[in-house]
């Protein structure tokens, strides 16, 4: 039998993920866990069963714990491993992933971690030194990094962390963190001003965002709560199981485009369905969509869509995370990670257009014109007074500005082509 690693949810091990070959792995539920009182799938696209999965099916799933672009690539020349080769990189990062997955060779007892989790306080000067480092955030100048086991998904440089006792810290062995740490990005400058300030904005228009802020040390990083983390009664950090729209639907991450061959907002919609409360998730994703497209955010993709596990076998949609406005960024795609009717561009979006996207998603044209119209009436003055808000706390900055008027050109533009 091939190398195994233990798939943990939480403090429980589910299952063992079986290497067949460098790029083949797959996952089978344990005996004992699905004969438990508590046994829950992983994933919408991995329902309890005796059988082991296919490897297709498995990484669908697992490849998306992961990294992706420079980010896979960097880490897979620092563990001397092929990018292609999810296996190795998730033994090497896989202690403290989204959601409350872990995973770890099966000689590693991770409940020592579970009674009493171990964290690593940052120093300012290593605070500095880590939003410092010019192509990612690389602990390893702090020493025994092989204690080191973190991993988030997507393109962007980030960093779990914990803050513990006011402390910044980092967590060891796999002990769960309870924040992200963004930095600066050379590519796209103020990209830390202009999350914070459409998360703050969202928070604002009454969507439900974990809370931000900017932490200003060196150049400034981006600092937000993980959503899928909470706290017991001693303060100890307890993960909490989450999916991202790509786990859920069985597809890998190449396809989080709906471009790509990846959903469009049909199926995410219809994900809403399998949800604990369907009506309430299906409104606030709803407003979600109206929020991305006004706001200009051009990579509002299946991975950037998420379902969160509670103590009910059934999800809820995840608050919102990743709102950045790419409108303000020549170097951006301005096409919409998923389609408005027929619409792939904002401009060409049409009143026939938001009828067709309102049969798509099983509404009626009343039910997404009316909230639409209403968005779009209100965003622009919000804005500017969250604008204000944040350059009183941070300072001035040319991108709330910038921003600022994408939304007004937006939501001119919506107002236009909803009129009857």
């Amino acid at each position: 039998m091939g190398e195994l690693l233990c798939v943990y949810r939480g403090e429980t091990e589910v299952g063992k993920l079986h290497k067949e070959d460098a790029e083949s792995y797959r996952f089978r539920y344990s005996a004992d866990y699905l004969q438990g009182p508590t046994a829950r799938p992983l994933s919408l696209s991995l329902p309890l069963s005796l059988e082991a999965f296919s490897a297709s099916a498995s990484r669908a799933f697992f490849a998306n714990l992961l990294p992706e672009g420079q980010l896979r690539d960097y880490y897979a020349h620092k563990f001397r491993v092929s990018p292609e080769d999810d296996f190795s990189l998730l033994k090497a990062l896989g202690g403290d992933c989204a959601g409350a997955v872990s995973l770890f060779s099966p000689e590693f007892v991770p409940s020592a971690v579970a009674v009493k989790p171990k964290y690593r306080p940052l120093s300012a000067t290593e605070q500095e030194q880590l939003l410092d480092e010019a192509y990612v955030m690389d602990p390893a100048f702090l020493g025994r990094e092989e204690r080191i086991r973190l991993s988030l998904a997507g393109m962007q440089d980030k960093l779990p962390i914990a803050i513990v006792d006011g402390q910044l810290c980092l967590p060891l062995d796999g002990a769960p963190s309870s924040h992200i740490l963004k930095p600066q990005n050379q590519r796209f400058p103020s990209l830390v001003e202009n999350e914070c300030f459409c998360m703050s904005l969202a928070g604002e228009m009454g969507l439900e965002v974990p809370a931000s802020s900017i932490l200003q040390v060196g150049a400034g990083a981006y600092l937000v709560a993980r959503y899928d983390r909470t706290t017991d009664g001693q303060g100890k950090i307890i993960r909490l199981h989450q999916e991202d729209f790509c786990q859920a639907l069985g597809l890998p991450p190449r396809l989080k485009y709906e471009i790509s061959g990846g959903p469009g907002h049909a199926e995410c919609f219809q994900l809403m369905t399998r949800c604990k409360n369907p009506l309430a998730d299906r409104i606030r994703l709803l407003q979600l969509t109206f929020f991305n497209l006004l706001i200009g955010n051009a990579d509002a993709h299946a991975k950037n869509l998420s379902l969160l596990y509670g103590s009910s076998q059934h999800p809820s949609l995840a608050p919102g995370y990743d709102l950045v406005c790419t409108a303000v960024y020549d170097r951006v795609e301005s096409e919409l990670a998923m389609k408005i009717g027929s619409a792939v561009h904002p401009r060409d979006i049409r009143y026939e257009d938001w009828q067709e996207f309102a049969g798509q998603i099983g509404g009626s044209g009343k039910a997404v014109f009316t909230p639409l119209r209403k968005m779009a009436e209100t965003l622009p003055g919000t804005a500017t007074r969250v604008a204000r808000r944040m350059a009183n706390r941070y300072g001035e900055n040319s991108i709330y500005a910038e921003i600022v008027e994408k939304i007004s050109e937006r939501a001119a533009a919506t107002l236009r082509c909803t009129a009857v």
